[in-house]
């Protein structure tokens, strides 16, 4: 699939490009995302240009991953991230990740919001996706609050399932389906 571009009222989500190494870099050596994701340590440009070009570049180009960069409509500065892979029978997974300057202001929940509106559309207009699901360590708890807010649906706690950085972390599991009424805020256990 060709990369295509996808607006917010606020937001222009568009596929990372070997100029945005500089702003990946940062973004990915702060320390929660080091601290919540499985990004390499240490994270230079010969890693971004990697993930930007045999990551991303590819994903687009062999349908295995749909990766945009988040950029505030005002500001075309590379923020964040929020991707869709792992396709399989109609399904796949969201992720995504934010530099300190895009938090608190609600543009992750925007982003991956559009990003689930256009895995949810049929086709052309989108990939026409029955289920998205979202995984995370539960100590991302950030990461929850904005699955929260997408209105997916808490499926479930693995616990000790994921090895990261030397440590054994439980791992939370929700999703939404295309047919789901997400504008109920979901309530979530607490432990």
């Amino acid at each position: 699939m060709q990369p295509v571009t996808l607006r917010t009222e606020r937001l222009v989500l568009s596929v990372p490009e070997l100029g945005d190494a500089d702003d990946v870099v940062a973004y990915a050596n702060d320390p929660d995302v080091i601290a919540s994701t499985p990004v390499p340590v240490p994270y230079g440009h010969a890693e971004a240009r990697y993930w930007i070009s045999d990551v991303v570049g590819a994903g687009w180009a062999a349908d295995t991953r749909y990766e945009f960069g988040i950029r505030r409509a005002d500001d075309l500065r590379l923020l964040g991230t929020v991707g869709l892979f792992a396709f399989a029978d109609g399904a796949a997974e969201i992720g995504y990740a934010m530099h300190p300057d895009g938090r608190g202001s609600g543009i992750m929940t925007e982003a991956a919001e559009r990003v689930l509106q256009w895995a949810f559309a049929g086709p052309p207009e989108g990939l026409g996706l029955v289920r998205v699901q979202w995984r995370a360590i539960a100590t991302n708890t950030a990461s929850a609050s904005v699955a929260q807010r997408l209105g997916l649906r808490f499926e479930g706690r693995t616990r000790s399932s994921v090895l990261h950085r030397g440590s054994r972390h439980d791992q939370l599991l929700a999703a939404a389906l295309h047919d789901d009424d997400r504008s109920a805020p979901m309530v979530w256990p607490t432990s």
